[in-house]
């Protein structure tokens, strides 16, 4: 039963990776469009789905949690760089909105990797609601509809997700995983200086 609830949440994360190819080989076979964009709303009921069940079942790890981010960017990004490429139109009004959020998420990316070695997975409340407004942005591009409603939902949110990241990672000094928001991260992180919290290799977590 263990290896099958194994095999159902890896199952998840590998579709939202391979899912990120689906505009692309849209466009090489010339298929339509909506194809493409029905996979987004099903990849990110895996992005939900996958770590809740991981955690309901008792079968979380680090390694799993690596490849869920991983997952996360390569549909993202993939999806993203096929708006920039094929919805200039609708985004040319955003153009300086988007390289200042662009920067700073790459600034963000950095502050990471100096200060853990890899990327931060606080996994906070901001993030996962940014995930909210900008899977549905990226559902009208897609479609084409030449709208663009959820643009400033979609960098408020991200603004707001990015600064939290950024100032936890500058306070807390050991890598983290699964807080609801900066406050927890806190909390979490002066247990585990007390010695009040079991910590895996490179890790700490909210006991409370």
């Amino acid at each position: 039963m263990t290896r099958i609830r194994v095999i159902a949440v890896w199952s998840l994360t590998v579709f939202r990776a391979v899912a990120g190819t689906a505009p692309w080989v849209a466009l090489a076979l010339h298929a339509p469009i909506w194809i493409p964009a029905a996979l987004i709303p099903l990849a990110l009921a895996s992005d939900i789905f996958d770590g809740i069940l991981a955690r309901r079942w008792g079968i979380a790890s680090t390694r799993l949690r690596r490849a869920d981010g991983w997952a996360d960017l390569c549909f993202v990004l993939s999806y993203t760089a096929f708006c920039l490429l094929f919805r200039q139109e609708t985004l040319a009004p955003y153009a300086m909105p988007i390289a200042g959020l662009a920067l700073l998420k790459l600034a963000a990316t950095t502050q990471d990797f100096l200060r853990y070695g890899r990327g931060a997975a606080f996994h906070f409340w901001s993030a996962k609601l940014w995930a909210l407004p900008y899977y549905a942005l990226l559902f009208e591009l897609i479609a084409d509809t030449g709208t663009a409603w959820f643009f400033w939902p979609t960098f408020i949110m991200g603004l707001i997700a990015i600064a939290e990241e950024m100032v936890a990672v500058r306070l807390i000094p050991v890598w983290m995983h699964d807080q609801p928001h900066i406050l927890a991260a806190l909390r979490a992180a002066r247990k585990a200086q007390a010695g009040r919290v079991t910590l895996l290799p490179g890790e700490c977590r909210d006991a409370a």
